[in-house]
């Protein structure tokens, strides 16, 4: 089974406390504020994955408010699988944010921000329990990672969808999503006595998680599923039935899941522009893919019913426009300067093929 690695690797600026002795720890350990406040602060990864543990367990409203602000003051080094140092560092970093989301704290962009790239799935959580007028600046920001790292494409989905419910009066982020939409024709060129045909499939992923050394708390992940009909998990959002719910996940227990998070691509920014347009996506006049054959008898009828069909979808796609115009969701200047891309690849099922 091929490992994906959800929490990721984090440095703090730390002191030589990493390196002292560590005092035996269980959760039977008395504490009170002022040792959580020590651990807490003390720069060593495994103190503050159990300052983290404690103040979850007994609701310690004191600590928790403390860590935010810890958050920010961190900073993301270019990190390498193996290196052990760093990996007792992300633990530490995945306990503080684990206890901020069970504990439903209230998590500033800032904080949020410090922790997107290499933690997504928590920081989807965090700022989806900020009311839209808070986070609309950083969801905009993170719809611009669409084709950068998985994270930044994780990032830049479930941005959208949070957008998408009230994209604001900007309107920039409709016209971003209309510009770089798309539609494929896949038209067939056979003889008359053969048809075609097609099919679609799907992929699933499976995690494992690091091992958790002796003396530490158990350490949780998060994981971002999309439409599983048996998940109960929290929604960190919902547009028009397509929900993504975060996972809560012991770090060191395998599992996997065939439903996780689509990119923000061709399909899920036609779903986008449906919800806008107030319909089905499968109603909509145009889909990303359309098939179409033409039967070969000359050059001249090829070239005609090839026109007529991507004037057709033409047709559909600035009709796409012009309703978002009319509805306030593109300006004039918009709607005169962009729509969905036509994609037209044809195939030829001839040999020889009589287009060549």
């Amino acid at each position: 089974m091929r490992c994906l690695w959800f929490a990721p690797l984090f440095i703090f600026a730390i002191t030589s406390a990493l390196y002292a002795q560590e005092p035996l720890i269980t959760p039977e350990t008395p504490v009170d504020y002022g040792i959580l406040h020590q651990w807490l602060h003390s720069g060593d990864p495994r103190l503050i994955a159990w300052a983290a543990d404690f103040a979850r367990r007994e609701h310690d409203t004191k600590i928790v408010a403390e860590m935010p602000p810890l958050l920010e003051q961190w900073t993301i080094p270019h990190a390498h699988v193996g290196d052990g140092s760093q990996i007792v560092q992300q633990r530490a970093v995945a306990a503080v944010l684990d206890t901020l989301i069970q504990e439903n704290a209230r998590v500033p962009i800032p904080a949020i921000d410090a922790v997107a790239e290499l933690f997504p799935a928590q920081a989807a959580i965090l700022i989806s329990r900020l009311s839209l007028s808070e986070s609309r600046g950083t969801l905009e920001g993170w719809t611009y990672g669409a084709m950068g790292s998985w994270s930044g494409r994780t990032l830049a989905r479930i941005a959208s969808m949070m957008l998408a419910k009230d994209p604001g009066p900007s309107r920039g982020f409709v016209a971003s999503v209309v510009a770089t939409s798309e539609e494929e024709l896949q038209i067939t060129v056979s003889p008359a006595d053969r048809g075609y045909g097609g099919g679609v499939g799907g992929n699933c992923g499976d995690s494992c998680g690091s091992t958790i050394s002796p003396g530490w708390p158990q350490i949780y992940a998060y994981a971002l599923i999309e439409n599983d009909p048996q998940a109960n998990e929290p929604i960190v959002v919902d547009l028009d039935g397509d929900r993504i719910v975060s996972r809560r996940i012991e770090q060191n227990s395998a599992w996997g899941s065939c439903h996780g998070i689509e990119s923000l691509d061709p399909s899920t920014r036609h779903r986008l522009i449906a919800h806008w347009l107030g319909v089905n996506e499968k109603d909509m006049s145009w889909q990303t893919v359309e098939r179409f054959t033409i039967v070969w008898t000359d050059k001249a009828a090829y070239q005609q019913k090839l026109g007529e069909i991507t004037e057709a979808q033409r047709v559909k796609l600035h009709a796409t426009v012009e309703t978002l115009r009319q509805r306030d969701l593109l300006t004039k200047d918009e709607a005169a300067t962009i729509a969905p891309r036509l994609i037209v690849n044809v195939r030829c099922e001839i040999d020889p093929c009589p287009l060549n």
